[in-house]
């Protein structure tokens, strides 16, 4: 955020401690549990019609967005912070966004459970298995550092019930059949985060929570890491899960008939009760840049994932060729 937390011991800065639930003293190395971290409550569900008049704006501080003037990304800051970089492109030149702007609070938040050091052996032991990376990348893995944000992701619980028509073969015939289930879907995710949604690789990697594990949220789980604004608002996640929901409930009209195999499935879907959770989730980034060009890695700060971009040499092709065929 990062948030102002101090000791009760010494008076110094404590952060959150990736991996045991509690905040550090970054100078005489107190620790404090941090309650809601290692509660058994779960994460309340919101109703998506009533959003706009139920969405908490409690961060637990005085919040304020700041733009990159470099790339574009929002970060949520406490309002009496006067500086800030931005974790995507390390530009510090940022500035304050419209006052009024809504900052939505989350309701929920998955801690980070990666540390920084776990981080960087996650990344050089991928940098290696990169076929076309270049040789002095690998070497030079240690040297890039990397920096922990939470990114927003909303979840969806919706019930849903469906229609469907397909075909399948018996024999020489060609056999048509329809059908009606429910399907109740829970935890679907949409990031919230164009600089990450727009990327394939990275994508991956930031979808892929074990969302049952989030917690209620608490400012002292970001002490100590910044925090990304959504660019993708509660209804525009929603909308855009069109084409996702269609394939996954095609998927799951494919699993209701095991035996007939059905091929060609259309569906037709209404949709109830729809409810959403809005949760931070953490990430490690690095960003770096090799001949003129910038690269981002991400790694999913909850199960290690890791995904992203890297350059590709044509002579660290050559090279492993030769190796292979000589």
């Amino acid at each position: 955020m990062p948030i102002d937390k101090k000791c009760p011991s010494c008076g110094g800065t404590m952060i959150f401690n990736p991996g045991w639930d509690s905040l550090l003293c970054q100078s005489c190395g107190h620790k404090e549990i941090i309650p809601e971290l290692v509660s058994k409550i779960p994460v309340e569900e919101m109703d998506f019609l009533t959003a706009q008049n139920t969405a908490s704006h409690n961060w637990g501080m005085e919040a304020k967005i700041v733009i990159c003037g470099q790339c574009g990304a929002e970060t949520v800051q406490n309002r009496l912070q006067l500086s800030g970089r931005c974790p995507f492109c390390g530009s510090t030149t940022v500035d304050a966004a419209d006052p009024s702007k809504d900052i939505m609070a989350p309701n929920g938040v998955i801690p980070f459970k990666i540390t920084e050091k776990r981080a960087q052996f996650i990344f050089k032991d991928w940098v290696k298995d990169r076929f076309l990376a270049p040789d002095k990348l690998a070497k030079d893995a240690e040297l890039n550092k990397f920096y922990g944000i939470y990114v927003p992701l909303f979840t969806f619980d919706v019930l849903t019930e469906n229609r469907y028509t397909g075909h399948y073969s018996s024999g020489n015939r060609t056999l048509f059949k329809s059908g009606k289930f429910k399907h109740q879907i829970d935890d679907f995710p949409v990031v919230a985060s164009k600089q990450l949604a727009s990327d394939k690789l990275l994508l991956s990697v930031v979808k892929d929570y074990w969302t049952r594990e989030a917690k209620p949220y608490t400012p002292d789980a970001l002490a100590g890491f910044p925090c990304e604004h959504y660019s993708i608002g509660l209804t525009e996640a929603w909308n855009s899960l069109g084409d996702d929901l269609k394939r996954y409930l095609e998927d799951e009209a494919y699993r209701q008939n095991p035996v007939t195999h059905l091929s060609g499935i259309q569906i037709a879907t209404d949709y109830f009760n729809l409810r959403y959770k809005y949760l931070l989730v953490p990430v490690w980034i690095n960003t770096f840049a090799y001949d003129g060009r910038n690269y981002i890695i991400v790694i999913n700060g909850q199960t290690g994932k890791i995904n992203g971009q890297w350059p590709k040499s044509f002579g660290t092709l050559m090279k492993k060729a030769v190796e292979l065929f000589f």
